[in-house]
């Protein structure tokens, strides 16, 4: 099933009362970009069951108009009720035009901004989710949904901040339908590629999930040595081996790029040290110096290099 992976990770901080209505609402939006609907019944039909499936007071849809043009609602659930008509429209649209800066959900308490260094705001007196939708390498619009003074769901921020990376893993659905009402209706194509997309979600899900397992994993031999030089570089031969099987990195702890994590004789020391090998603009470059296992970061494997 696509998306299982993170599925099973919000449903946990779900209680047990919700989890299956809050599935059913999952499972209809994962059906959605396949059904025999026309664009406007599809946004509907997405809005609604996202509606639910936050328990939220209002949401809607926005979509930029041609060649960039500004923000035109296509949809729209329990909007009337938030009074954005008495004076608040310009401050709720600064704030969908910073959205669309941004490259994934976030969050905003009421009466507030997203960010320290911002100067727009929520005029609302709802914590409001708000997810870009991007596509192509395109801003293309935005999805907002109110969860009211006091959210009937996500009430610490962990669980809102849970919840809009759990919008932008939805916003792949929307995208998905969009696309292919413009490509049309006809069959086969259109379950065909339904079923790719869902299941280059679920890959996705997946590999997120590898990547944090062994991130923890790793994470736990931090501040360690095996005793010796031998030891230490075939344990690093070895972890090398398995992020490379899963397309994985170390980030440098100095300067961030992807890097594989060595262990090289170094001076006195019995035991060597742990330097980041990396490429960067000036060549390759080694990194770092500690003499225990570092804390790590990973991340994707780069693409190989082209040789010049």
């Amino acid at each position: 099933m696509a998306g299982t992976a993170i599925l099973n990770e919000i449903l946990d901080g779900i209680a047990p009362s919700h989890r299956q209505a809050f599935r059913r609402d999952y499972e209809a939006i994962r059906q959605l970009p396949g059904a025999p609907t026309d664009l406007q019944e599809f946004l509907d039909d997405f809005l609604d069951h996202c509606h639910r499936l936050y328990a939220a007071t209002a949401g809607a849809i926005w979509f930029r108009g041609p060649n960039g043009g500004p923000l035109s609602m296509k949809s729209s659930v329990g909007f009337e009720r938030l009074g954005l008509d008495n004076g608040h429209e310009h401050d709720h649209l600064e704030l969908l035009r910073y959205a669309m800066s941004q490259n994934k959900a976030f969050v905003v308490k009421p009466y507030s901004a997203p960010a320290r260094d911002t100067d727009v705001g929520n005029p609302t007196d709802s914590f409001v989710v708000v997810a870009p939708i991007e596509h192509g390498g395109k801003q293309l619009g935005i999805v907002e949904l109110f969860l009211g003074p006091t959210p009937r769901r996500g009430k610490t921020n962990s669980e809102r901040n849970h919840y809009a990376m759990w919008l932008d893993h939805l916003v792949r659905y929307l995208c998905q339908g969009v696309e292919l009402r413009f490509l049309g209706s006809s069959a086969p194509l259109q379950p065909a590629l339904v079923n790719l997309f869902a299941a280059k979600a679920e890959i996705e899900g997946y590999k997120e999930a590898i990547r944090r397992s062994l991130e923890v994993t790793l994470n736990s031999y931090a501040g360690m040595s095996f005793g010796s030089l031998r030891n230490n570089q075939t344990f690093m031969r070895s972890v090398h081996e398995l992020l490379e099987e899963n397309g994985l990195r170390i980030a440098c702890a100095e300067c961030g790029a992807p890097s594989i994590l060595r262990c090289q004789s170094a001076g006195n020391s019995k035991t060597g040290v742990f330097l980041y090998d990396h490429y960067l603009e000036t060549g390759r470059t080694f990194h770092g110096g500690p003499s225990t296992f570092p804390a790590v970061k990973l991340v994707a494997k780069p693409p190989r290099r082209r040789s010049v």
